[in-house]
């Protein structure tokens, strides 16, 4: 754990990170500025989450217009970047790079001449098979290109990014769909912010309803507390056993896949009563989570 860093000059929540005046003030200075802190702050954790290097800017705060109240508002989001989904992929040592690019004819949309689409394949070293995984990926201009509109006139037109280089988005959206139809597991759904570009402007406002105080945990009201404290239990003596690490590991997994994964809510609960009860000490606490983050068969 990096020791924190006191500084006069940087904000209690930046110290208390770990983060140094020198990347701070890079974050800030060059990489978003202009950003609030807190939205800064948001990429460092969000990095820190990730394993990514948050000076080498992996990813970017869009922001977006929500409706709140009645009220129009606009809020920081943290977005994947393009160079991000690249990094990912390369660290699975699965990632075998892509096609040439290929392109349909050129089209004229709402006054801007770009190619019809875009077309690569993305391929993937399948160890089962031992061979090259093609996934191939379409993506049109009309459909992905980032557009605004001028509420007097009701004008839409294309933002200025694609305006200066909508070949290069284009490419770059595909690039994007292609990665994550290849590593669905690694980057999940969410999209770059090359794609969600002018997605979030004051044309597409998102509507949230205020509930009060909810628990991003999930509802814990329901969980049984008899069968909580019978797995807590269960993986101790699991833990405790003598038994080689790897056969450990084995047992763990087969307990947490058929007893803990389909109910989010005790699995939740299960990990608080290890962590904060004193049921197992600090140490054999991290030993628990790092035999449950390590992938199988390492």
């Amino acid at each position: 754990m990096n020791a924190v860093v006191e500084h006069k000059d940087l904000p209690a929540p930046v110290a208390r990170r770990g983060i140094d005046e020198a990347a701070w003030r890079t974050a800030m200075n060059s990489l978003f500025p202009g950003a609030k802190a807190e939205s800064v702050l948001m990429v460092f954790d969000y990095c820190k989450a990730r394993k990514l290097d948050p000076l080498k800017k992996p990813c970017h705060i869009v922001p977006m217009s929500v409706k709140i109240g009645g009220e129009y508002v606009t809020r920081d989001v943290v977005m994947p970047g393009i160079y991000e989904y690249r990094t990912t992929a390369m660290r699975t040592g699965q990632y075998m790079g892509h096609s040439k690019p290929e392109y349909g004819p050129e089209i004229e949309f709402l006054g801007v001449k770009a190619p019809e689409w875009c077309a690569l394949t993305v391929y993937r070293w399948n160890a089962a098979s031992a061979s090259r995984t093609e996934f191939p990926v379409m993506v049109y201009f009309s459909e992905c290109v980032a557009t605004k509109k001028d509420y007097k006139t009701k004008e839409v037109t294309i933002n200025e990014r694609w305006t200066k280089a909508p070949r290069q988005m284009l490419t770059k959206c595909t690039e994007a769909a292609g990665l994550r139809e290849a590593f669905p597991d690694e980057l999940g759904g969410e999209h770059t912010a090359e794609e969600m570009d002018g997605q979030f402007s004051q044309t597409e406002e998102v509507s949230i309803t205020p509930k009060g105080d909810v628990n991003p945990r999930g509802d814990l009201s329901g969980v049984d507390w008899e069968l909580r404290d019978k797995a807590v239990s269960e993986i101790v003596d699991i833990l405790n056993c003598d038994k080689e690490e790897h056969e450990i590991a084995a047992m763990l997994r087969e307990f947490e896949a058929t007893r803990l994964m389909p109910f989010h809510e005790l699995y939740i609960t299960v990990l608080d009563k290890l962590a904060g009860d004193g049921i197992i000490s600090k140490a054999k606490f991290k030993e628990y989570l790092k035999i449950h983050q390590r992938p199988e068969g390492r």
